[in-house]
């Protein structure tokens, strides 16, 4: 009789959960694919208007080519210079991945992985013993309508990712004074201008963050500004001289592109937008029907502004509460699990196209059988890529198939 292959839960529908699912089919484990929305890759359809900087052959992994080609799906060439949205990506390459007979009766949405523990033990108990190991993961799963249960897995794959998880605009990364009773009016994600031209046209917004999130969109609302005059942008800047670095060979031109206009916006007297540089979010105020927002600088002096739109793109970090109670060793400043954020923190280059997998080592944490991939496992590092995401699955299945125990004959 040969014993019977782990349970694998994987949290998380996104790209790199995707991938997972289908290295646990083709390795033939047992595995459920959990994803909170009611459709797979939630994040991607948040900026599914948004034009990738990488081309087709950044965005495909060979696994997942591979399986949707046999199942007679034609896709983009792998030498394709086309960067897609995020449109294309999930219509070509996820949604069908997600609808894959390997797949399909393993996913289930509309299920939140809420708290992940082991069944009998506490976060303290049992450190760095077999007895740890031996015991399931309890997965508390709530339901859209509210109901709750559990579920147990003997490894647990975190694909969760960061994106549901924005880091909020005032200093010092906390909130600012009024930011948490205007949750509800504050944009934080990167705005379809085309289709919701009626909301930003001729409003005065404050944009906060300066990433390729806060230039691709202070590059869309300049554009409606062209037709729509009255339009302006105050744009808040943590630095006081930003690094607008723009090579001109680039590997990725839509990336430099992107970052060349957005500087010039910030440099012509004449655009929409105002940039404000060396300023952080003091507090915000409701304001006869916008808001008032105060900002600081360095020196300490204070410039009150009255706007009709918020908008925060100032990034994210993902979910830490997840595994709260399991035995992760976290770096302290990254929030990444902190073999790889070492890893990290020495790599020669931050650019994502540098990037490569820093080995299975550095995916395993004190808690046996846990792993953190993806976008995630870099924490607040940004220079994470999907084809380090693909890398990670296969060190991982690379580390289970290694422990698989030998088949033993009754």
């Amino acid at each position: 009789m040969t014993e019977s292959k782990p349970r694998i839960a994987i949290i998380g529908a996104g790209p790199a959960g995707l991938e997972a699912a289908l290295a646990a089919a083709d390795h033939g484990y047992p595995f459920k694919l959990y994803e909170a929305s009611d459709r797979v890759a939630a994040h991607v359809r948040e900026w599914a208007h948004v034009r990738l900087f990488s081309p087709w052959g950044l965005n495909i992994s060979p696994r997942m080519r591979r399986h949707l080609e046999r199942a007679g799906r034609e896709l983009p060439d792998h030498d394709s210079q086309f960067c897609p949205s995020g449109r294309e990506l999930i219509d070509v390459a996820l949604q069908p991945t997600a609808e894959l007979p390997e797949i399909a009766p393993h996913l289930v949405t509309g299920v939140r992985v809420k708290q992940i523990g082991r069944e009998g033990l506490l976060k303290h108990e049992e450190i760095a013993s077999g007895a740890r190991a031996a015991a399931p993961f309890r997965l508390l799963l709530t339901e859209a309508g509210g109901g709750e249960r559990i579920e147990h897995a003997d490894v647990v794959l975190d694909c969760t990712g960061t994106w549901g998880q924005p880091n909020t605009l005032g200093d010092g990364g906390i909130a600012a004074p009024g930011e948490s009773g205007l949750d509800d009016a504050i944009d934080r994600s990167i705005p379809d201008v085309s289709r919701d031209e009626r909301y930003w046209a001729d409003k005065t917004i404050l944009l906060v963050g300066a990433g390729h999130s806060a230039q691709t969109a202070v590059v869309d609302l300049a554009r409606l500004a062209e037709a729509h005059p009255e339009t302006r942008i105050l744009w808040a800047l943590r630095s006081e001289d930003p690094s607008w670095h723009i090579d001109p060979e680039d590997p990725l031109p839509e990336r430099s592109r992107l970052v060349a206009a957005a500087a010039q916006l910030s440099e012509d007297p004449d655009s929409p937008v105002e940039p404000l540089r060396g300023v952080v979010v003091e507090s915000l105020a409701p304001l006869n029907g916008g808001y008032q927002v105060t900002l600081r600088t360095k020196s300490g002096e204070r410039l009150r502004r009255k706007v009709d739109r918020i908008l925060s793109l100032t990034g994210s970090v993902g979910d830490h509460d997840l595994y709260r109670q399991l035995q992760v060793h976290e770096c302290y400043a990254t929030s990444g699990p902190m073999k790889l954020a070492a890893a990290l923190l020495g790599a020669a280059s931050e650019d994502c196209l540098a990037q490569e997998s820093h080995g299975a080592d550095t995916l395993v944490n004190p808690e046996p059988n846990f792993f953190i991939l993806g976008s995630k496992s870099y924490g607040r590092n940004r220079s994470f890529l999907m084809r380090v995401g693909w890398q990670q699955v296969d060190e991982v299945f690379s580390l289970l198939t290694a422990h698989e125990p030998a088949a033993a004959v009754e």
